[in-house]
């Protein structure tokens, strides 16, 4: 680090997030508790508690790796080009010039509701320089923006993302319909802002097409070509449409995969965030941590969104019933009313491709396009065809486990312990072998079949009022030839 950066100096919101610990009290945001709710309507008490709750933020560990990587790697684009305030003001100016090279396109994906754009704000809220983005020396007074984000679900087209990314005063009033002049204007806005990370939120949401992936494609080179990092947010349909693109485009888009997955029901981060939701209105949800995180979980698949959604609808049972707050009994009518049906069905397949991937095809927008080859991970058994290696996903241990009954799950444990029993001396069995089986002669064949003709032989008690067996001798063909 340059001798110029200090405490407050240039680039000092990087240095303040020189530790993990650092990320996550920065990046953690705690519920604001919602009053008043019994006197409003229910649909406006759902909304102020759906508000509350999509404030919350709770980093695991896999959240702060992911910021971690993110904002080492603005730190050290802004390093590379402007390590000292003087670098910034001579670049500004065209004293030197800036010589931009490409960066690596990060794709940031995960199952909807997984908490992927809350990360995202979470990453601008860290880097922010300061409440108003303002940077102020004796002589200088800058707004810098380490980190800019950008929803596409706002901005359907090209020009208008660019026109939202650009310098509000040179583009008011100012029509800009050649492409090309609003990218320059915009990389020029950007070594003025400082910005060293661009984020592109809800790239689902760019093109409706069920097919088409080139104007996504072509959207994301065009937004990285300003030669910052950059960083966008897809779900698994979109990835798997981007794949299909021409192998040099999937060099650039795909090459460099984030994966962020629903925590399990067993983690912290997935209790941490349960107690928060419950703080909002502890007097209208009667709910607790310890008693009630583990069925949540299995009812949501550990999905913030979903989570939201079902706690919300069983905010409505209980109005419906005129209770005062929701009990468990609520949140399981809820998961099963038909307001939720789409989300139950989406926690259902999740289940059970946790379990096996026959759904797999009919649910693509469910199944992670990076997940690793298990049939890789074993050594290939002797004689075995290479079509029949088994491939899949692995499932997440506890959202397979969080879909067991109690019963199944006190088996299990039973199961684990004799696993982890060693085998001692004395519990082998003694193995008693069986008696050979004697070889057939001509004379065991003689036997058997007289002892056949003389079980027909023999009348049977019902048959008193038919015809009485033959007494001719047998024939030719019932002698045994001896050999």
């Amino acid at each position: 680090m340059s001798a110029a950066s200090t405490a407050s100096g240039w680039l000092h919101w990087f240095d303040r997030l020189d530790t993990d610990d650092a990320i996550r009290k920065a990046a953690y945001r705690a519920v604001t508790p919602v009053k008043g709710l019994q006197a409003l309507p229910v649909e406006r008490a759902c909304s102020a508690l759906d508000v509350a709750w999509s404030e919350v933020f709770v980093p695991g560990p896999r959240h702060i790796e992911i910021l971690r990587m993110l904002v080492d790697q603005a730190k050290e684009y802004s390093l590379s080009v402007y390590p000292t305030l003087r670098d910034y003001n001579r670049r500004r100016s065209g004293e030197i010039e800036t010589v931009r090279e490409p960066y690596p396109i990060r794709c940031l994906t995960g199952l909807a509701g997984v908490s992927k754009s809350s990360l995202m704000q979470a990453l601008v809220r860290i880097c922010q320089v300061t409440p108003d983005s303002q940077f102020v020396t004796d002589s200088q007074r800058l707004t810098v923006h380490p980190a800019r984000r950008i929803s596409v679900q706002a901005h359907l087209s090209v020009r208008a993302l660019l026109k939202s990314l650009s310098n509000p005063v040179a583009v008011a009033g100012r029509t800009m319909g050649d492409v090309s002049v609003l990218l320059a204007h915009v990389r020029d806005w950007f070594q003025a802002t400082g910005t060293a990370l661009l984020i592109v939120d809800e790239m689902q949401f760019y093109t409706q097409s069920g097919k088409a992936s080139t104007k996504t494609a072509q959207l994301i080179m065009t937004l990285a070509s300003p030669g910052i990092p950059l960083v966008y947010a897809a779900n698994y349909s979109l990835v798997k449409k981007l794949l299909e693109r021409p192998h040099e485009e999937k060099d650039r888009l795909l090459a460099h995969p984030i994966v962020l997955e629903p925590p399990d029901a067993d983690s912290e981060i997935w209790r941490t965030v349960v107690g928060e939701y419950l703080a909002v209105a502890p007097e209208h949800f009667y709910l607790e941590v310890s008693a009630h995180a583990h069925e949540l979980h299995r009812l949501t698949a550990g999905l913030f969104r979903i989570l939201r959604q079902l706690l919300l609808e069983a905010y409505r049972v209980a109005v419906g019933r005129s209770a005062r707050a929701v009990t468990m009994d609520d949140v399981r009518q809820a998961y099963r009313s038909a307001a939720f049906s789409s989300h139950r069905k989406d926690v259902e397949d999740l289940a059970s491709l946790a379990v096996s991937g026959l759904i797999a095809p009919q649910r693509a927008d469910l199944v992670c396009p990076f997940a690793p080859v298990r049939g890789l991970q074993r050594p290939m058994l002797h004689g075995r065809a290479a079509g029949n290696v088994e491939i899949g996903t692995i499932p997440p241990v506890a959202m397979l486990e969080s879909t067991l009954s109690i019963d199944a799950q006190k088996t299990l444990r039973v199961l684990r312990q004799a696993a982890d029993h060693p085998l001692r001396p004395n519990d082998a069995t003694k193995v008693t072998p069986l008696p050979r089986r004697s070889t057939i002669s001509a004379q065991t064949l003689r036997e058997g079949a007289e002892l056949l003709r003389g079980t027909l032989a023999k009348p049977k008690p019902s048959s008193a009022k038919r015809a009485s067996p033959s007494s001719e001798p047998p024939t030719g063909r019932d002698r045994v030839e001896t050999s």
